[in-house]
């Protein structure tokens, strides 16, 4: 027995698989979204906390750059084709100085429990350095900040989702 399928049941058959596959597709991209505001959210507190670093004059807080966003949705957004090679170098270049600076204040507080004053002062000097990297700038926008939320905003603002 031979079965003809006409037109109307491809139609069918057709508008079923876009059916089924429509709301996985909507909640990717919910996801690649999240991702995105995560990561903006995050960059604001890393800026934030550069400048605190900048202007405080504590050479050893207790406070870190958050990158717990980063470290969850960089493998994401890699893995989902997000972005193209330069997107990902300005994501990593402030992030990677982010992580940079905190080791830095990881050693500057070691520095301080040895109380090694010397090798503290240096360890901040370079924390300024770092810290100016990402916030330096006459407006206190640094291009690795600058890079970041250009990219970040340009892929909020594609997304059909976040609208």
């Amino acid at each position: 027995m031979q079965m003809d399928l006409g037109a109307k049941d491809i139609i069918m058959v057709l508008l079923g698989f876009t059916l089924a596959w429509l709301p996985q597709w909507f909640d990717r991209r919910r996801k690649i979204v999240a991702h995105w505001a995560a990561l903006r959210a995050e960059a604001m507190l890393c800026v934030e906390r550069a400048h605190t670093l900048l202007s405080d004059k504590v050479m050893a807080p207790l406070y870190r750059l958050p990158t717990t966003a980063y470290e969850k949705a960089f493998p994401i957004l890699l893995i989902e084709g997000e972005m193209t090679e330069e997107q990902l170098l300005a994501l990593s270049r402030f992030f990677s100085q982010a992580q940079d600076i905190n080791r830095g204040l990881d050693h500057a507080t070691a520095m301080a429990h040895a109380d090694d004053s010397e090798k503290l002062k240096r360890e901040y000097s370079r924390l300024l350095v770092k810290a100016t990297e990402i916030v330096g700038g006459a407006d206190g926008n640094g291009l690795l900040s600058k890079n970041l939320f250009d990219l970040v905003n340009t892929k909020l603002e594609q997304s059909p989702i976040s609208r």
